[in-house]
């Protein structure tokens, strides 16, 4: 959306300077680490230019990264360039002076203008729309004002519900495997093949608790996705299916290849320990952490909604004086003109256009309609200093995960350094068939260091993700009111003429074309709470706008009547004159056809009087006979 500069302030401010500010400091530490392996690079690349090159390429994906997020921390800082076209339009703007801007956000309006219509002379609002699955209707059955959430909110609380049942699901799959494989049952290939099960299912919670911390996106979370019972029979036919596939694949391998078990115990003591159950009590740990940080940041925010969906009406019959398209021109250019907040231009979703039908005989019908949004204001919401506080310590949180995780980035270059060493210039036969015992143990340490300096890191950037996103979409959350005005008015007219001024002795006379006018109008208000998610850099409010609430505007109302009646009331049916000089003109013609009717008075001829006074009553009789001819259809 381009930015419309205008002297007159919206109110807008950049809601993410603290944000932008932990987020600079995190990317300037991440840079540091990054220049720290450049340098460590360039001392060491005369004694070994593979070890100088790895540290190069951790040292490069650290700088890299950390001039990422130092760059867009200090974006979030800047001046949030915010013009008078912001935020976007409900639906799609019809408004002349703003064509430009209805083209650059017609791809995210929220609604159509009769979605728009429906809602407001419905009384009901289509943004809360019903949830698809059984664990979605589970979640809001449990936590029912989540309907009443923004798209948002209401995915990153299904997300997280989904993280948390797919969790216990998979954990119960394992404790039913284990039992199997650990007590027999599955003969000695299960017994065998249970670590491989722990690998599965840690690698498997890590992606879904990364997979829950998503961020938003700009066209992403418009809509809310179905979450059924189709993600649980994943899991558990995975869980039914897995240990067989898997138990039968060893138990075909040691038969191809004539391996006992005993000599695949020999080969797995080799191994590097996984330590499955410290992972499971990391993740665990780490997504109550989590959790309840956003839980508490979605209850406050829970406490703040107030779904209501109320409209005031207006509909009532006017007999007036005065021609339809007169009350439409009032109406655009003066009724809505003069609610305009802070001069900005309306909204206009429907525009008026006005039909008249004229019929027989001077009648005809007429009807118009209209659907207009003052400039929405904006509103500050106060969700308190605890709801403060947890979005300030979840941002904090996450961004020292992600400091610690390019810690663990560090730590991996130089462990990766470490093995190279170990194994430079040996060839990889000779490592596989002449070790001893000794070195392959230290091997694998040096492996088993390597594998879980990754996986630690992978499981700290999934926890700082969905900290530091959930602390953002509050911070991105704003609040608008504006005011929805829809009006229809249809009714009747007929035409009459008036004359005045036709007396015998009148000098000026005035005939006009009366329009008598039977109004119907249907007026609908209300006082919509809108939100949006604002976003840093170019496309800062380019978000579709939803509406939330609903009030009762009953002092618009009144106005908007009050205005129109006003109008009407005030009007002139019969042409005056206006203009000093056509009154001294008028008042000289007077005057002199008062001296011409005064010259047979000073004769005292009372024939000639009676004589003048037949000559104009038949004169008026005449004019009244052509005018009745001229009126006559032929």
């Amino acid at each position: 959306m381009a930015f419309d500069y205008g002297s007159i302030d919206l109110g807008l401010k950049n809601p993410f300077k603290k944000e932008g500010a932990v987020t600079s400091l995190r990317g300037l530490l991440t840079t540091a680490l990054g220049v720290y392996l450049l340098i460590e690079a360039a001392a060491i690349v005369k004694e070994s230019a593979v070890i100088g090159w790895i540290l190069v390429l951790f040292g490069l994906v650290l700088l890299g990264a950390g001039l990422k997020v130092t760059t867009g921390g200090v974006i979030a800082m800047m001046r949030y360039f915010v013009g008078r076209n912001h935020p976007t339009s409900l639906a799609r703007n019809y408004s002349r002076s703003e064509s430009t801007t209805a083209e650059h956000e017609a791809g995210y309006v929220a609604y159509s203008k009769q979605r728009l219509i429906e809602m407001l002379v419905g009384r009901k609002n289509v943004t809360f729309v019903e949830p698809q699955g059984f664990l979605a209707r589970l979640v809001h059955t449990i936590f029912p004002r989540l309907t009443f959430m923004p798209y948002p909110v209401r995915n990153m609380a299904q997300r997280l519900f989904g993280a948390w049942v797919k969790t216990i699901v998979a954990l119960a799959a394992f404790a039913l495997t284990a039992f199997v494989s650990l007590a027999g049952f599955a003969g000695e290939v299960g017994e065998f093949a249970f670590p491989i099960y722990s690998v599965v299912l840690t690698l498997y919670l890590i992606s879904v608790w990364r997979s829950a911390g998503r961020a938003i996106g700009r066209s992403a979370d418009r809509n809310i996705p179905a979450m059924g019972t189709k993600e649980l029979t994943k899991v558990i036919a995975g869980a039914i299916i897995f240990p067989v596939v898997i138990a039968t694949s060893i138990a075909y391998v040691m038969q191809a290849n004539r391996i006992s078990i005993r000599d695949l115990e020999q080969i797995i003591q080799f191994l590097p320990d996984f330590h499955a159950w410290a992972y499971f009590a990391a993740i665990l740990l780490g997504a109550i952490v989590s959790s309840v940080f956003i839980s508490v940041m979605i209850f406050k925010r829970l406490a703040l909604s107030d779904p209501k969906v109320e409209v005031s009406e207006l509909r009532d019959n006017w007999q007036e004086s005065i021609h339809p398209n007169e009350i439409f021109i009032n109406l655009d250019n003066l009724v809505m003109a003069n609610r305009r907040y802070k001069e900005v231009p309306n909204r206009v979703y429907q525009g008026l256009e006005p039909e008249l039908n004229e019929q027989v005989e001077g009648k005809g019908n007429f009807r118009g309609e209209m659907l207009q949004e003052i400039q929405p204001r904006f509103k500050p919401m106060d969700l308190g200093a605890a709801f403060g506080a947890m979005r300030m310590l979840s941002l904090l949180l996450g961004n020292l995960l992600f400091i610690g995780a390019s810690i663990l980035t560090v730590w991996l270059a130089f462990s990766v350094v470490d093995l190279y060493r170990v194994v430079e210039g040996v060839p990889l036969e000779v490592i596989v068939k002449q070790s001893s015992p000794e070195q392959v143990s230290m091997l694998s340490g040096m492996l088993g260091t390597i594998i879980h300096l990754v996986l630690v890191g992978i499981l700290l950037r999934a926890f700082a993700h969905m900290l530091a996103n959930a602390a953002h979409l509050f911070f991105a959350e704003m609040q608008f009111v504006s005011q929805l005005i829809y009006m229809k008015v249809e009714g009747t007219f007929t035409e009459s003429r008036i004359s005045t001024g036709t007396g015998i002795h009148d000098s000026t006379r005035s005939e006009n074309t009366l329009v008598r006018s039977s109004i119907t109008p249907w007026v609908v208000v209300t006082e919509a709470v809108s939100s949006t998610f604002a976003a840093t850099g170019m496309r800062n409010l380019e978000h579709p706008r939803y509406i939330m609430e609903m009030h009762k505007a009953d002092q618009s109302l009144d106005s908007i009547r009050h205005d129109v009646m006003s109008f009407i009331k005030d009007r002139e049916s019969i042409a005056a004159i206006t203009s000093e000089r056509d009154l001294r003109n008028a008042s000289q013609i007077h005057e002199i056809n008062e001296q011409s009717r005064a010259i047979p008075m000073q004769s005292n001829e009372p024939l000639a009087i009676a004589k003048q006074e037949e000559e104009a009553a038949a004169l008026l009789r005449q004019e009244a006979e052509a005018d009745e001819q001229a009126s006559t259809p032929a």
